[in-house]
């Protein structure tokens, strides 16, 4: 996997085959048929509540999290999510800092190997931001600093590019700084844009008319009204549009007027609060979606 010009180590399960293979040869025969059957991407936008954490994993095993909100449940979920040979993430990108995204960082490092974090570089200093940072030093994780441009490959198939940033955000609104990520799978893409507001999308589609278009959008914000905009909405016409938010929350995630333009567009409304993890498989020429 190629992640601009960072390394990222590429964890495998050859090495612990070895291992396994001098105690128990039948478990080794069972995960190298693991590997041999997994799909060409698999897409978990996790249950968390009112948090973000969607797991991105290719066919050949290497790995992309987006968010880490929920705090050490989360951590555990995403952990208990991975086969037990390999505990391992290539890539986590933290939208922005807040703790509905980033929380369950720090708690993931002691169960689960991270090769890099993706920053957006907001200068916007929490408890939260503090104990991560800490975790990330002591576990000798390094942080590479989203900027346009950026290519995070994690198969020949399977990639992502960075829309935004595309400055220095150290000063900017937390949210206005989210990074903005579109996936790729051969005709099949997802676009995530973080907790940012309404005047970065017009912004992002006075940049990018030509290609914000998407089958996924992970609603803005929760669903709030802060984000979503119908101007947004009209160029990604999404097929899919999945809202990460808490039953009953205080916020009211996802606000009415927002679902009425979902509903407007066309699209299918998933809600993580009602259907729970709600998992996109995607191969040459199709995408599944079901719900655990």
């Amino acid at each position: 996997m190629r992640f601009g010009k960072v390394p990222i180590p590429n964890y495998t399960i050859y090495t612990l085959s070895v291992l396994v293979l001098i105690s128990l040869n039948v478990l080794v025969y069972s995960v190298i048929f693991i590997e041999e059957t997994r799909p060409p991407l698999t897409v978990t936008f996790f249950d968390v509540g009112q948090g973000d954490a969607v797991l991105i994993e290719a066919g050949n095993g290497n790995r992309m999290l987006i968010d880490v909100g929920g705090g050490a449940k989360t951590a555990s979920l995403v952990a208990e999510s991975l086969p037990f040979y390999d505990q391992n993430i290539d890539v986590v990108a933290i939208s922005h800092p807040h703790a509905d995204h980033s929380d369950g960082l720090a708690p993931m490092l002691e169960y689960v190997g991270v090769g890099v974090v993706l920053d957006s570089g907001s200068g916007h200093k929490t408890r939260v931001v503090e104990d991560y940072r800490s975790a990330l030093d002591i576990h000798g994780v390094e942080t590479v600093y989203a900027r346009r441009g950026m290519l995070v490959r994690l198969s020949e198939e399977v990639f992502a590019t960075v829309l935004f940033p595309d400055r220095n955000t150290y000063a900017m609104d937390p949210d206005n700084a989210s990074i903005w990520l579109k996936l790729y799978h051969g005709d099949t893409t997802f676009l995530f844009t973080g907790d940012a507001f309404s005047s970065i999308e017009s912004y992002m589609v006075e940049m990018d008319r030509d290609i914000l278009d998407s089958d996924v959008f992970k609603a803005g914000h929760h669903g709030s009204r802060t984000s979503n905009s119908l101007a947004l909405l009209m160029v990604a016409m999404p097929d899919y549009i999945v809202v990460s938010a808490g039953e009953d929350n205080s916020y009211g995630h996802p606000h009415e007027d927002v679902l009425e333009r979902f509903e407007y567009i066309g699209a299918e409304v998933l809600k993580t609060s009602t259907e729970g993890d709600i998992v996109f498989v995607s191969t040459s020429d199709s995408l599944e979606v079901t719900r655990r």
